[in-house]
């Protein structure tokens, strides 16, 4: 009896230590991530059911890890979906012409792609997640206040053009507004694209001033020989018989005042149908030079500095209208600093963007930012003298050779027109 006993203690010992020391193990497999672990002990007590409940307890673990790493995976997934899509955005952004600009619902610039920071002279290192007022200064505080006259507090989409002067060259642009909204209609900040028009308007005002040019210079220009044949006539036949000062005045007036009509005329033709060019090779240190010696005589209190680069390609050039723009270009240099300044002249050549540049600056008066945006178009003069017609003819007489002129303030005292040619 005492044996049986003992005996049976040691097997009711067992069948509560194994279970037990097989949870201890199980626990331990668990804590360290094998879900796949399974209690192999069948008994029909309270244990049993324990490790039943154990067992179930795994598989539904290993079964949640499972749909967890799933929809890890899938998460994953979109993320990545979702950042190359954000990235191609972002590329897209930047590719584009027209420049973007996006504002939060709080006024923080959050997008400002390299068209905007081109064309608005911006950095976005230095505006990005910062409130447009709290860096925004001078003609640029100028510039925000132009465009929010034009958004009408009601409306969440404007369309309005907009010419200001961004570094001291005139710009026109064609301003897109757009409010952004959620899917609960609510404001969430807003959008506006910029349109550069700079060369369309100038384009078209050119040609439209072209077309006026013609029609005044056609219909002005028949009577113009008439009326001084008949004023020559009228002083050869009656100058002996009416002797009289004002007659001989008043003659001499017809025909000096029709010679100056004439003149004006032949401007007016020349600026309304320019000749056709005649491009040929030549060096366009050359024709600068040439144009240098026209002046260095003549002006006493004039220096005039060349600075040319080495190695300068030729160019297809019509050396007569080329030399008549920078006679057109020196002129106004010489008013601006009177007759007694600094004219410097550089020419340089980028290999990279096969682009030669001509720079001719002056330290006179300078030319103001709203005299830029107007300094092209016809019968704009900032001088009491003259058609104004001057700057417009270098503008056509560059864009014909396919080039680019600006104007730019020369620091720190007048301006600076720079002429691009493609080589």
């Amino acid at each position: 009896m005492v044996f049986c006993a003992i005996w049976f203690g040691f097997h009711i010992a067992e069948s509560i230590t194994t279970p037990i020391s097989k949870f201890a193990e199980g626990t331990l497999r668990i804590s360290q991530g094998d879900l796949d672990y399974k209690i192999d002990f069948e008994t029909d007590d309270e244990i049993g059911t324990l490790i039943t409940s154990f067992n179930k307890m795994t598989k539904e673990l290993k079964t949640g890890r499972e749909k967890l790493a799933h929809s890890e995976k899938l998460m994953m997934h979109q993320n990545i979906e979702l950042e190359k899509s954000r990235r191609y955005m972002e590329i897209v952004l930047e590719n584009v012409s027209a420049g973007v600009l996006t504002l939060d619902n709080d006024g923080k610039i959050t997008t400002l792609n390299k068209a905007a920071k081109t064309m608005l002279s911006l950095k976005s290192e230095n505006i990005l997640n910062k409130h447009w007022k709290d860096f925004l200064k001078g003609d640029y505080l100028n510039i925000a206040q132009k465009v929010l006259s034009q958004i009408s507090p009601s409306s969440d989409k404007a369309v309005f053009p907009l010419s200001v002067a961004i570094d001291g060259i005139p710009r026109y642009f064609s301003i897109h507004y757009n409010s952004l909204k959620d899917d609960t209609d609510q404001n969430i900040g807003a959008v506006m694209v910029f349109d550069d028009l700079t060369e369309l308007e100038k384009a078209q005002r050119v040609a439209a001033w072209r077309e006026v040019a013609r029609r005044i210079a056609h219909e002005v220009k028949n009577p113009l020989t008439p009326i001084n044949l008949s004023a020559q006539r009228l002083k050869k036949k009656y100058s002996k018989q009416i002797n009289e000062d004002i007659f001989e005045t008043c003659t001499n007036t017809i025909i000096d005042q029709v010679e100056h009509i004439r003149n004006l005329v032949n401007q007016f033709s020349t600026f309304a149908k320019f000749p056709e060019v005649n491009l040929q090779q030549c060096s366009i240190e050359v024709i600068v030079n040439e144009t240098i010696a026209l002046y260095k005589e003549g002006l006493e209190n004039v220096t005039i500095k060349p600075d040319f680069d080495k190695n300068l390609p030729s160019l297809n050039l019509d050396p007569q209208h080329m030399k008549q723009a920078f006679i057109n270009l020196f002129d106004n240099a010489v008013s601006a600093v009177n007759k007694n300044g600094i004219i410097r002249v550089t020419i340089s050549y980028d290999e990279i963007l096969q682009i030669v540049t001509v720079e001719i600056a002056d330290n006179g008066k300078g030319i103001s930012d709203s005299e830029k945006i107007k300094l092209f178009e016809p019968y704009f003069s900032t001088k009491t003298s003259g058609m104004g017609l001057g700057l417009a003819i270098v503008n056509s007489i560059i864009t014909d050779h396919h080039g680019s002129i600006r104007v730019q303030d020369n620091k720190p005292d007048g301006a600076k027109f720079i002429i691009e040619l493609p080589v």
